[in-house]
């Protein structure tokens, strides 16, 4: 066998470190710009989709605004909210193909969603709440989420769930005082089927607009205007910072 001249050895050697730190280069590169953008799913009623808004983006777009802000990073959002949507329709809404497409490659997923149960329990009578169809109500809401968390896990079992707690609008001598407690309660059902999901964190609102005067931040009777979504994105996006998958 022919013996291989040092020249050649510290020659191969050489060319092999180059190749190596080319792809190591190429492939660092490429694994950068596909993780440059976050995909995020937002699901819900009226409140997601930005009724009250005159651009029409909502709480999730000043989530949107701020992640990108602050990271850097492009966002895509996926804005799936209806105007009216109640939990059993949402949950019948995940049966559209499209839905299921974006849910499964979603980085991030936004739940909004109760204001329309509870106003259709309520029978629209905000001014003497019914209790006992309240309460009917509210388990019908925790198994309609909980079966609808457990479809969006069943598609994606990585990308973190936020589920928002729903606030009150009914406040002012026009309600019953009691609407704040029955809002309370509902959230507890929504915590409840929030904890049940694995890596999905719960994010109250109620606070947010407590002990405001009602037209700085409410473009109706429960749609915030510009300054409310502000208030209720920016709130978001500092809860959603902790579960993160920088």
């Amino acid at each position: 066998m022919r013996k291989v001249s040092k020249k050649w050895l510290i020659g191969g050697a050489g060319l092999a470190l180059i190749l190596f730190l080319v792809f190591q280069f190429y492939g660092e590169t490429e694994g950068a710009s596909e993780t440059q953008t976050l995909k995020v799913v937002a699901l819900g009623d009226s409140l997601t989709y930005g009724v009250g808004d005159p651009s029409k983006t909502g709480y999730i777009g000043i989530v949107k605004r701020n992640i990108q802000q602050q990271t850097g990073r492009n966002v895509i959002i996926n804005n799936f909210g209806i105007s009216g949507q109640r939990s059993d329709q949402l949950l019948r809404q995940l049966d559209n193909g499209v839905v299921i497409k974006s849910l499964r490659q979603a980085d991030h997923i936004f739940v909004f969603i109760g204001t329309n149960d509870f106003r259709k329990a309520a029978g629209w009578n905000f001014r003497q709440l019914p209790q006992q169809k309240l309460v009917l109500g509210k388990e019908k809401l925790r198994n309609n989420l909980s079966k609808t968390l457990t479809v969006v896990r069943e598609n994606n079992s990585f990308a973190p769930i936020y589920v928002l707690g729903l606030y009150n609008p009914y406040f002012g001598k026009e309600y019953d005082p009691a609407a704040a407690e029955s809002i309370k309660s509902w959230n507890e059902a929504i915590v409840e089927a929030s904890q049940a999901s694995t890596l999905t964190k719960y994010i109250s609102t109620f606070e947010l607009y407590e002990n405001v005067e009602k037209k700085l931040y409410f473009s109706d009777s429960i749609h915030p205007n510009r300054r409310g979504y502000n208030r209720l994105g920016n709130w978001v996006y500092n809860q959603w910072k902790p579960l993160n998958q920088e």
